[in-house]
């Protein structure tokens, strides 16, 4: 199945006391002097090995796509961040990954990675198969949804239930704004596995393993309360008045309609 946008590797995505772990090498050389300020790449070969391994892809790959983001932008993100937003993680987003039933936290869990985003370098969780579990309580809670698509997507989303090899895709159930691209206009209803639930769309992007990252810094919501819905959570949202956003597995095509949108 084709997916719309960039795909992003999961190779790019660390746990929170991974990313510490990396923070400390960086700080390490920082102490002798070595680092990214000033948007310059040092030619030490320990600094050059860590920007290439941890964040090559921000620096080579998306700096390439994005006239907005250069080089200089991720150098002073990577400064800012081993310095300090790196430590700061952990507080700032362990109440969205609460076990209500054990009362505990599962924040060690999540992989994160930083892409580019609206103008800025931001936060991705990655809901891969063990934090879909810790949300959902197993990885085949079904629902159905909705879907915009083009009419040669639909014909790449039949083909990849059809041969078991289906990608997450972002859709949604209740939609009070247009669809924002005029040449999505086959409207797709499906059944698929939940693989995230949000009252409002967390311009989630799509992995090079078939998942798909969330947005951290989208994770609030109106009312100071989570964007997350887990079990039993009414996920029909409302108070952002644009769409929610359910991402699926797709298993089966239920029916679809060719919309004259515009």
């Amino acid at each position: 199945m084709k997916v719309r946008g960039y795909i992003h590797p999961e190779a790019a995505f660390a746990t929170i006391s991974e990313w510490k772990q990396i923070a400390k090498q960086f700080l390490a050389l920082q102490k002798k002097g070595v680092d990214t300020r000033g948007g310059i790449i040092d030619s030490n070969p320990e600094l050059a090995k860590l920007l290439i391994q941890h964040f090559g892809f921000l620096l080579y790959v998306e700096t390439q796509r994005y006239d907005l983001l250069t080089q200089k932008n991720v150098l002073d993100f990577i400064e800012d961040f081993v310095n300090h937003r790196v430590w700061g993680m952990w507080k700032e987003f362990e109440t969205y990954f609460f076990d209500k039933k054990k009362n505990t936290n599962y924040i060690g869990d999540i992989r994160v990675a930083y892409f580019y985003s609206r103008g800025d370098i931001e936060p991705f969780v990655l809901l891969d198969d063990n934090i879909v579990a810790k949300l959902y309580g197993n990885l085949d809670k079904k629902v159905k949804t909705m879907h915009w698509t083009t009419e040669q997507g639909l014909i790449d989303l039949q083909d990849s239930i059809n041969n078991q090899h289906t990608y997450s895709i972002s859709t949604f159930t209740k939609q009070w704004k247009p669809f924002f691209r005029k040449d999505s206009n086959v409207l797709l209803k499906l059944e698929g596995n939940l693989r995230g639930a949000f009252k409002s769309d967390v311009k989630s992007i799509a992995t090079d393993h078939g998942n798909r990252a969330i947005n951290m810094f989208r994770l609030a919501y109106p009312g100071e309360v989570s964007n997350m819905c887990l079990n039993g959570e009414d996920y029909s949202g409302g108070a952002t008045s644009l769409w929610n956003e359910l991402i699926v597995k797709p298993t089966k095509l239920i029916a679809f309609k060719k919309m004259q949108k515009y």
